[in-house]
């Protein structure tokens, strides 16, 4: 008994440590407790005598972690993480499969495809409370932050698994009013001077890039509008306002209804020299809990493009 209380006492006190290394306060860390900043205080005290080490230095002003601490809090963290799942874990294979599923996606493709996905695994499994966040901001998912992300890019090259959603290829697209106005480009070159829709994206504004037969370059376009926001972007393509540069998938509604066509270049032009998707991202470990694997199973069944022979693209 007595050595369940200590084990019990140290598991607390390793969470007060992360609360402040995160907050980098004891009065923040004891709200978050309901519980006295003192407790939180004496608590740490006992684990860095435990460690044999200075996790915190403390002033009368601020809180900050040690090198030591900066270390110590990596592995502690990995390891609370992987606690919390193997206990959930136990949790969801007793019943129903409930709890908060966190999901992190990156905003045009989580409001466009996503969301209404969302929406019917909620309806087939109501006890999951969805916590999504869309965000451009890569996570971390080796925390416990987010059980699965949805990203833009190239291929991950670390430990999380990344399943490719989408191949994310861009298309050149307009009006007809406007390419009638404007003139219709072939080449590379005649983007010049051409109005163009632009996107934000998390660190700068995507630039286009065109291959003109010997050289990826910038065609010199004039930009007359900057979003974050693909609907926005589309919006003011089909007013005619400019060519816009997206992924099929956030026009592929637009071209159908004939709002907007595509340019078709006798050369390449999109926003990277590399191959890019959209992939889901998780970790394999965290894949056993069944909330995260029946939605990660459910995400790739209603968003992964297929060729017409069923194979994935």
């Amino acid at each position: 008994m007595m050595e369940r209380v200590v084990l019990m006492d140290k598991l607390r006190a390793l969470k007060y440590f992360i609360k402040v290394a995160d907050t980098l306060s004891f009065t923040e860390a004891g709200r978050a407790f309901d519980v006295p900043a003192s407790s939180i205080s004496r608590r740490i005290a006992e684990l860095e005598n435990s460690v044999g080490a200075v996790l915190l230095h403390r002033t009368t002003r601020s809180v900050s972690l040690t090198e030591v601490g900066e270390t110590y809090l990596a592995q502690v963290r990995s390891g609370m993480a992987q606690l919390a799942a193997a206990e959930e874990l136990l949790k969801d294979q007793a019943s129903r499969p409930s709890g908060t599923l966190r999901i992190s996606c990156t905003p045009s493709y989580g409001r466009m495809k996503l969301l209404p996905v969302l929406q019917d695994f909620s309806d087939i499994y109501p006890d999951v409370l969805l916590d999504v966040d869309l965000s451009d901001e890569l996570q971390d998912l080796g925390g416990d932050k987010y059980d699965i992300a949805l990203r833009a890019g190239s291929e991950p090259e670390n430990r999380v698994v990344a399943r490719r959603l989408d191949p994310n290829i861009f298309i050149l697209a307009a009006s007809t009013t406007y390419l009638a106005t404007r003139g219709t480009p072939r080449t590379v070159e005649d983007l010049n001077g051409h109005s163009a829709l632009m996107y934000r994206g998390s660190k700068s504004v995507l630039k286009w890039l065109g291959f003109d037969g010997k050289n990826w370059i910038t065609p010199r376009i004039v930009p007359t509008f900057i979003s974050n926001d693909v609907a926005s972007l589309t919006a003011m393509a089909c007013k005619h306002r400019g060519m816009v540069l997206l992924p099929e998938w956030s026009l592929r509604e637009y071209l159908q209804r004939g709002e907007l066509v595509t340019v078709d270049l006798s050369q390449p032009v999109g926003i990277s020299r590399t191959e890019v998707g959209i992939y889901m991202l998780y970790l394999q470990s965290r894949y056993l809990i069944p909330k995260i694997r029946l939605a990660v199973e459910f995400i790739y069944q209603r968003l992964a493009q297929r060729n017409d022979d069923g194979s994935l693209k």
